[in-house]
């Protein structure tokens, strides 16, 4: 096992080329700009990963996306408690249903 993290600032685009799904990622530049003079977006790191394996990180990435919410929610009704606890969203320990035969 490989001890490598990455760190993105979001997804530049995401690309399907023949059955794979390849997710570009971004980083802000220190040195780009836009025409805003905001920092760029530059391309940093690229995933590809097959059809049903996109399909089963976009479902994980949706039930991320509702616990931020559900905690963002709390937060704002009591901000001591929420802002200290961590979001996890575990793979499933069964194999994924393929989605696309």
């Amino acid at each position: 096992m490989t001890d490598q993290q990455l760190f993105s600032d979001g997804v530049g685009q995401i690309t399907v080329i023949g059955g794979a799904v390849r997710l570009d990622f971004v980083t802000y530049s220190a040195t780009e700009k836009d025409a805003k003079g905001q920092p760029a977006a530059v391309f940093a790191q690229r995933v590809i990963m097959s059809l049903d394996g996109f399909m089963n990180s976009a479902a994980k990435i949706q039930e991320a996306a509702q616990a931020i919410t559900k905690l963002a929610q709390q937060s704002r009704e009591k901000p001591s408690v929420a802002s200290a606890m961590p979001v996890n969203v575990a793979a499933e320990s069964v194999p994924p249903k393929q989605l696309f035969p």
